[in-house]
Order: C-alpha cells, then sequence, then structure tokens
C-alpha cells in the first residue's frame, strides 16, 4: 500500500534540497565563479534561469535586452554563469575566424535536431567531417552550373505573381519569397521540389506550419524534454505535417533501402554525397540523414527570403533608390526575355550594393552564436578569458553600429560604394564567418542576385498599406516577421 504521508516527506525533501543546492551554487556563481570579475546583471550571473523569464515567460527578445546590459556594463558582459557577450564588432572575428576549432555550446545547438547533422554538432572535428561532405554540393562552382534550377523556380513565381495580379489581388512578398525559397532549396537538395509556389496567394502550409512552429524555440532550447513530442506516433506526425515531414522520411527510406534510385536524379543531391562510403565514411543514420535534410531546408529558406522582403520594402520606400537600381537593371539587361546569367547580374556594383544593404538589415542569424573556449583560455577584447567560458557577439552588435555603418538604421547602398567600402565587407556576417559559417551562402547570393534583378526588372511595384518602419522581428535564433502582411502591388512591365 503506497504510504502517502512518507511520499509527501520525500518530496519535500527533495525540493527542499533543490531549492538549497541552486541557491549555494548561485552564490558560488555571484562570487567565487572565475567569471564573476566580469560585470554584468546579478540575476544572469547567479543562473539562466532570467533567459527563460525573458524568452519564454515574456515572449520577449534577450538580443534586446543585451543592447540594455551593454549600455549600463560596458563592452564585456557576463549574461550567465558560464557565457560572456561582447559588443565591439572587432571581437567578431576574434571568436569566428579561420583559425579557431572551438566548439559550438551545447545548450544552444542541442534544441535543433535529434541526432547528428552538420549545423548541430557541437565538436569541431566532427562537424568539419560532416560539412566537407556537403560544401562540394554548395561550391560556388556547383551553384554557378545549377542557376538554371534557380531559374525556372523564378519564372514559376513570375507567372503566379502574373496571375495574382490579373485577379486584381496584392501580393504578400514575405509569403511569395518563402515559397520561392523553398521550392529551390527542396529542389536543389532533394531533386523534388515542394511545390510551395502553386498555393493560393501563396500561403503554403507547410510554410505556415514551419513559422508557427518557430514560437517554440526559445522552450525547447530551455526544456529539451520538449523534444519528445517528435516521438509522437508516426501516423499523427504526418498528420501534424504531411507535406515536408513525409517527403524527407519517405525519400530518405527509399535511398537507404535502394540506393541505386539515386541514379534517377537529375543533378547531384545531399544523398549521393551523404551516402557514399568513400575512404571508410560510417552511413549516418535515418534520423541522422533527416535532421540533416531538415535543418537545411529551414535555414535555406528563411536567410535568403528574410533578406528579400527587407530589401524590397526599403527598396519600394525610397523613390531614389527605387529608379537607381531599375536603371542599372535596364541597362545590364535590355531584352525582357533574356534573362542575364548570375555571373554578369553579380558584377552590377548597385544591385551588388541593394543586397549587402538587406543581408545587413536582416542580420541572417540573431541569436549569438555560441562557442567553447577551449582548454588554455583565450584573450578576446583584450581580457583573458579562462577555458569552457561560452563567448559570443550578435550579428546586430555588428551591423547596427554606429562607427562602422553611420546611421546604420537606415538603408543606405551607397555606403557599399564610396571609397574605403571594400573595408565594410568584413563586417557583413549575415552567413557568419570562419569554419562554422553557412554552408548554404554561394546558393544564397545567387537566388538572392536572381530574384531581385528578375522582379525590380519585370514588375512595377509600390507599397500597399506598409511602410520600412514595419519591419520588427522576435528572437527565435532566425528573425522571426512580427509586423503587418508586406503587400506589395504589382504590374509587368512590357519592355
Amino acid at each position: 500500500m503506497l504510504d502517502w504521508a512518507l511520499l509527501a516527506k520525500s518530496s519535500i525533501t527533495v525540493c527542499l534540497s533543490w531549492i538549497i543546492y541552486t541557491f549555494l551554487l548561485g552564490v558560488y556563481n555571484l562570487h567565487f565563479h572565475p567569471l564573476s570579475r566580469f560585470p554584468g546583471p546579478k540575476v544572469a550571473a547567479f543562473s539562466y534561469l532570467w533567459k527563460i523569464y525573458v524568452e519564454v515567460i515574456k515572449g520577449e527578445s534577450v538580443v534586446e535586452k543585451l543592447f540594455q546590459y551593454h549600455a549600463i556594463y560596458g563592452d564585456i558582459v557576463r549574461i550567465g554563469p558560464d557565457e560572456l557577450h561582447f559588443s565591439k564588432p572587432s571581437v567578431y572575428n576574434e571568436i569566428y575566424n579561420a583559425q579557431n576549432r572551438w566548439n559550438k555550446d551545447f545548450y544552444l545547438y542541442r534544441a535543433f535536431a535529434d541526432d547528428v547533422s552538420s549545423f548541430t554538432i557541437c565538436e569541431y572535428p566532427a562537424a568539419k567531417q560532416r560539412k566537407d561532405i556537403l560544401l562540394p554540393l554548395f561550391s560556388r562552382k556547383a551553384i554557378v552550373n545549377m542557376q538554371d534550377l534557380v531559374g525556372q523556380r523564378l519564372d514559376e513565381l513570375y507567372d503566379r505573381m502574373i496571375e495574382q495580379c490579373e485577379l486584381g489581388e496584392v501580393i504578400n512578398v514575405f509569403d511569395a519569397y518563402n515559397c520561392f525559397t523553398m521550392d529551390t532549396i527542396t529542389a536543389f537538395c532533394f531533386a523534388r521540389s515542394m511545390e510551395c509556389l502553386k498555393a493560393p496567394s501563396f500561403r503554403a502550409p507547410m510554410l505556415v506550419a514551419m513559422h508557427d512552429a518557430q514560437k517554440y524555440h526559445p522552450t525547447v532550447k530551455h526544456f529539451p524534454a520538449f523534444r519528445l513530442l517528435m516521438a509522437l506516433p508516426e501516423s499523427l506526425v504526418t498528420r501534424l505535417n504531411p507535406s515536408m515531414g513525409g517527403m524527407i522520411r519517405d525519400q530518405v527510406r527509399q535511398v537507404l533501402v535502394q540506393p541505386e534510385t539515386l541514379q534517377d536524379a537529375p543533378h547531384p543531391i545531399i544523398y549521393h554525397e551523404l551516402l557514399d562510403e568513400k575512404h571508410g565514411r560510417k552511413k549516418p543514420t535515418e534520423s541522422s540523414l533527416r535532421d540533416e535534410a531538415v535543418l537545411l531546408v529551414a535555414a535555406g529558406t528563411d536567410t535568403v527570403s528574410n533578406a528579400s522582403a527587407v530589401g524590397t520594402v526599403h527598396i519600394l520606400g525610397n523613390r531614389r533608390i527605387y529608379a537607381k537600381l531599375q536603371d542599372e537593371l535596364k541597362a545590364a539587361w535590355p531584352i525582357l526575355e533574356e534573362r542575364p546569367r548570375y555571373e554578369t547580374l553579380e558584377s552590377l556594383p548597385y544591385l551588388g550594393a541593394v543586397i549587402k544593404e538587406s543581408l545587413r538589415l536582416s542580420h541572417g542569424v540573431i541569436s549569438p552564436m555560441g562557442r567553447v573556449v577551449p582548454k588554455g583560455g583565450a584573450v578576446i577584447s583584450g581580457a583573458y578569458i579562462p577555458e569552457g567560458t561560452v563567448v559570443g557577439i550578435s550579428n546586430c552588435f555588428v551591423h547596427l553600429n554606429g562607427d562602422i555603418f553611420p546611421k546604420p538604421h537606415e538603408f543606405r547602398p551607397e555606403r557599399w560604394l564610396e571609397p574605403g567600402a571594400e573595408g565594410l565587407e568584413t563586417y557583413l556576417v549575415a552567413f557568419s564567418k570562419g569554419p562554422r559559417s553557412c554552408l548554404g551562402i554561394n546558393l544564397g547570393y545567387c537566388e538572392l542576385y536572381m530574384l531581385l534583378a528578375t522582379l525590380f526588372r519585370k514588375f512595377h511595384m509600390q507599397l500597399e498599406g506598409v511602410h520600412p518602419n514595419d519591419l520588427r522581428w522576435l528572437e527565435y535564433y532566425l528573425p522571426h516577421y512580427i509586423g503587418p502582411p508586406l503587400r506589395v502591388r504589382i504590374s509587368p512591365l512590357t519592355e
């Protein structure tokens, strides 16, 4: 028979023990920890509970708090018992550079996958081995050779926009760009497009579900047990997310059981490389292949669509920028039916400046990408940082630094064309830097150049009830747009 009195007493004892342990640990963190000499809010030094309160309870962004903390405490701020955040842009290249072989912060990256992937492996040697497998697919040469695939998706986007225009509908460019990037990355990675561009009004159910799910990222980050939801019966998971989840699951299983089916792919896809056992490589598990695929799709969709949306709204919000961009495009693209190749578009200086400014103000990743200081410690921003410390700097602190980018919140492409502007390239970090930088940077630039060039050459566009000041984001690692619909009215150009 269950002794309820004994159970209650035991529970009280456990709770009291946990409270005492937490208190004593907090006292140690505050006064005796190796990082106790660094300034910062006491609540952050005591425990990580403050982040849970900000992100999970209040639903706010930690990065906004970091700007406040640096204004109070200076260039180096302790934001956790074992974590420091830096504000000087020069620190970015001290942490994220080609020479550093530092591990990723497990606490942050464990939330993204159940198994190993090139993005979530924290230990540098294993991460490099996995990333090196995929690098040939995403090299500049490979992307240049595959640009027709991007062009095909652009033709589909153009046709769909014309259809909506003929129906008198305005277009939500954020949704349209998401459909374009989703179809491009899935066609590139799997040789099977998700066909999001066919969705009415560009409201593809899979993309709606994917962005709705982003709001749970803070909860999963701090409470990884929530990943148990991924262990729901497969039939239920498929009903909840029948598109991407089902497609990736079915394709992974097919290539594992029948690898000869890869011969039917029209071009090399990720499974060609991941399942190649040359040099004695171990074949990834089914869950590892699935996680790799899902993360490539998520990253390949949002970064480019966010930058494109930011750029479009700012361009249309400034007649001078809009006219200057169209003049350059008309000169380089005189016949509408003959789209220039990516290499030609890439050489256009003002289009390039517009794209860089779009990336700067969309940031790529917002959250500080935590790295663990290796054995022996390191000197960062002139201060000795002990081994085991998690260090980072949010891209926002680089892109919005007024000393590097005067009037940093202003969309001004000319800053990239002025004398000495080549030095700004060091501080454009939307795709990160160093050995853990974004795998898809070459594909991302190809999409950005071809997408913005096509739309601003083939359409006249104007904002419908939206302003650049409406661009607002929450921090879910990547920016999560929370403003009003980015509505644009279009009409096709004839010459």
